[in-house]
């Protein structure tokens, strides 16, 4: 091989990584999840880039006429193998219920474009009753709603 056909192919190799990183997947800061009778809208804040990005985690959630509102202290978030697990208190009646709303919002490398995916929307409901008596039934029941949904990045 002569000096310049190793010129040729390091400049080909430099040149691609360069086009590589010019293109380079970037984590999402937004995502938007529809269902039945039910959404779901995340915006993941970034305190490092005030100005570029959110400065302030928020989870919006409508579930049939009821609309929810959280921010970053209300929300717990959890890394699970399959994604980060997203989860709110819906409403807490002590020694009685406390009902919760979580989703997975699986790990996503963005392009160009926006990408779409499904989750579920897990509403379950812990039952804390306070009685002489043993409680009977299920203690945690659960109901799923399917989602689609779309991650994509969002420059405030």
């Amino acid at each position: 091989m002569t000096v310049n056909s190793l010129a040729l192919s390091v400049a080909g190799l430099i040149g691609l990584g360069l086009d590589a990183t010019a293109h380079a997947a970037q984590a999402p800061n937004f995502y938007e999840c529809t269902g039945r009778n039910a959404s779901v809208t995340l915006t993941v804040g970034n305190d490092a880039q005030v100005g570029i990005l959110p400065a302030e985690t928020s989870l919006q959630l409508q579930i049939g006429t009821k609309s929810y509102s959280f921010g970053k202290k209300q929300i717990t978030t959890e890394s699970t193998l399959i994604g980060d697990l997203w989860e709110v208190a819906l409403e807490h009646i002590p020694d009685l219920y406390l009902k919760h709303a979580s989703v997975i919002i699986p790990e996503i490398a963005l392009g160009q474009e926006p990408v779409q995916f499904k989750s579920q929307l897990v509403l379950t409901t812990v039952n804390t009753p306070f009685a002489p008596q043993a409680f009977e039934g299920v203690v945690n029941p659960s109901r799923y709603v399917d989602l689609k949904c779309t991650a994509s990045t969002v420059f405030f």
